[in-house]
């Protein structure tokens, strides 16, 4: 079955949907150019972690998992500029050695650039065996060993508070009192270890996603993985988190969501722009 590829609007933005089934590739094999996105942001689900959601428990085996992963990353890899970066999330829960696999086979595919580690502020009872878990990981991905991705260090700074400001400024090593105060109003560089408190059921970010990510931590992605006008694309939507950061930053997204639900939810962030794409195969 064949599909005419939709145009974008002026803001560039489409959220493609489908028929549940995971097959985000399908739609990536067949909808976007490829080289295309300068971005992407994968929140995909994690394997039999969330043992209530359907969409999380739809593989009989560890290997079909790692199967499916394989392909839907090797579509985005086809979508990636040579200078982008492919996020993933993932986190360990009590089948550790999914997450694991998951990394070590990915970084075959592609080259491993970091591992970013989202402290959550607060804990989660997941453990009773160990200590109480308060962060996910972010698995970053480039194409090659000799491919330098942008990245912007400048556009995530943290700024200091001006109690430490003036403390900084009382040291004697440092001459030019001006240069080194300059330096830090700045700000000081983001670490790979990003906290971002988790949301809370009272938040009004919240839509009912139980893996939704907060907009602050994905500001803080798109911001130093991409310039004004880029294309962000987020193959599982879900909360449509990303797409209302890319929105918000002036990058343009692309994103693919398979729960009707969740699609619906997306007009509780403003937006639109919403093209229904019925499951098909390649066949």
């Amino acid at each position: 079955m064949g599909l005419d590829q939709p145009s974008t609007s002026q803001r560039g933005n489409i959220s493609v949907a489908q028929r549940p089934g995971h097959q985000s590739r399908l739609i990536l094999a067949w909808l976007l150019p490829a080289k295309r996105n300068q971005t992407i942001i994968a929140d995909t689900p994690y394997f039999q972690v969330l043992l209530e959601e359907e969409w999380d428990n739809i593989w009989q085996t560890p290997d079909d998992y790692l199967g499916w992963t394989l392909e839907w990353v090797r579509q985005c890899k086809r979508v990636l500029k040579k200078d982008g970066l492919l996020y993933i999330f993932g986190q360990l829960g009590k089948r550790e050695h999914v997450w694991l696999h998951t990394c070590s086979m990915l970084a075959k595919e592609m080259q491993f650039h970091d591992m970013i580690i989202w402290n959550r502020a607060v804990g989660y009872n997941e453990r009773y065996d160990s200590f109480t878990p308060q962060y996910e990981m972010v698995l970053v991905l480039r194409h090659q060993a000799n491919t330098k991705p942008y990245f912007d260090k400048d556009a995530v700074r943290l700024s200091y508070d001006e109690d430490k400001i003036q403390s900084y400024l009382q040291d004697k090593r440092y001459k030019d009192k001006e240069s080194r105060e300059r330096h830090l109003r700045k700000g000081k560089y983001a670490t790979n270890i990003l906290r971002v408190p988790s949301l809370k059921g009272t938040s009004k970010e919240k839509i009912g996603h139980p893996s939704q990510k907060p907009i602050a931590l994905i500001n803080q992605l798109i911001s130093a993985s991409t310039k004004k006008g880029d294309y962000v694309l987020d193959p599982f939507l879900g909360s449509g988190t990303t797409a209302a950061s890319a929105q918000t930053l002036g990058r343009k997204w692309l994103g693919i969501e398979s729960n009707a639900e969740y699609v619906k939810a997306l007009d509780q962030k403003g937006i639109v722009d919403i093209i229904s794409v019925p499951e098909f195969s390649l066949d």
